[in-house]
């Protein structure tokens, strides 16, 4: 910027004035390049220098407010249709969990009905559960699979624990199971550990009974009842529940017998239809008739050793004769 002295002074005052600035100026520049960081002249230059810093901050932090609201202000003003499309995304990601979280809990369950397949040596195909019955009288299921799939009526129905039921009735495409727990069901079990036979009920209040038992073979409570495929209603050997209750009384000397089935069939939703089990009987007549030939093995063996043992002996005396 030029300097503008007053016009109404001498020229000779101007040249005065024009001289002095000069000196001054001088004199600062050479103070300034001799003085260190501490100088008064270092000093002035350094706060002029802050209070600039000061007012860029505040001008950028005025900047940053002004372009936050104008975000603010942008979003305010979006459109119904920018905000009916992120409430749709919004609700599309919902599903899309709801929907993962029912393919994790549908894997968990068929898990559990391969691991029993495996661990009872059944085969068959898996049904899911597309009714229910709602009436005490009639504690029965309908699952997706009938008669074109291979279903047949009195074939065994299990859960991922054991034997829930067995099928009743079929159609083209779908199959009536009738529960253990119904009044008018009943299959023919035995005592795991005892191997003694009697006979499951089921009742209106959902619970299943085991009667017919001998005054001597009365089950303890946690007893394992499997079936024992006497009369072919069940296929032989499949878990049914565990003795949960004994009473008995004057009465009723075999007790009122309690088993817990092993799966609540109002939880279910897929189960397995048995087309084939293990022969079971068959594999404990081969293993009974193994242990058998055995025993006659060692009986003969002994037998031969003692025969000989005498032989030695005889021989022994007519020398000492």
């Amino acid at each position: 910027m030029p300097l503008n002295f007053p016009q109404n002074g001498s020229p000779a005052t101007r040249n005065i004035v024009l001289v002095a600035l000069l000196i001054v100026s001088l004199v600062l520049v050479t103070v300034y390049a001799r003085e260190g960081e501490a100088g008064p002249i270092h000093s002035i230059q350094n706060a002029i220098t802050g209070g600039s810093a000061q007012v860029s901050r505040v001008g950028a932090g005025l900047g940053s407010a002004t372009e936050n609201a104008g975000e603010a202000l942008s979003d305010l003003t979006a459109n119904e249709s920018t905000l009916s499309g992120l409430r749709q995304q919004n609700q599309e990601l919902r599903e899309l969990l709801a929907s993962a979280e029912e393919y994790r809990q549908e894997a968990e369950r068929l898990r559990g009905l391969l691991d029993m397949k495996q661990v009872s040596g059944v085969s068959g195909p898996v049904a899911h559960i597309i009714g229910r019955s709602s009436n005490a009288w009639d504690q029965s299921i309908t699952i997706d699979l009938g008669s074109e799939e291979g279903v047949e009526s009195g074939m065994t129905i299990m859960g991922a624990t054991g034997v829930i039921g067995q099928v009743s009735s079929t159609a083209s495409h779908t199959s009536t199971v009738r529960l253990l727990t119904d009044p008018n069901s009943g299959a023919a079990v035995m005592i795991q550990s005892s191997r003694e036979n009697g006979i499951v009920r089921g009742s209106i209040n959902g619970l299943l009974y085991l009667e017919d038992l001998k005054e001597d073979v009365i089950p303890e409570v946690g007893d394992v009842i499997v079936t024992s495929g006497l009369g072919g209603s069940y296929e032989r050997g499949l878990i049914v529940g565990a003795v949960v209750s004994v009473n008995k009384s004057a009465n009723n000397p075999t007790g009122s017998i309690i088993v817990s089935p092993n799966d609540s069939a109002s939880l279910l939703e897929e189960v397995i239809v048995v087309f084939k089990a293990p022969d079971v009987a068959a594999e404990e007549a081969a293993k009974a008739k193994a242990q058998a030939e055995e025993e006659a093995a060692r009986a003969q063996a002994e037998a031969e050793q003692r025969s000989q043992e005498e032989e030695e002996q005889s021989e022994e005396g007519g020398e000492a004769a």
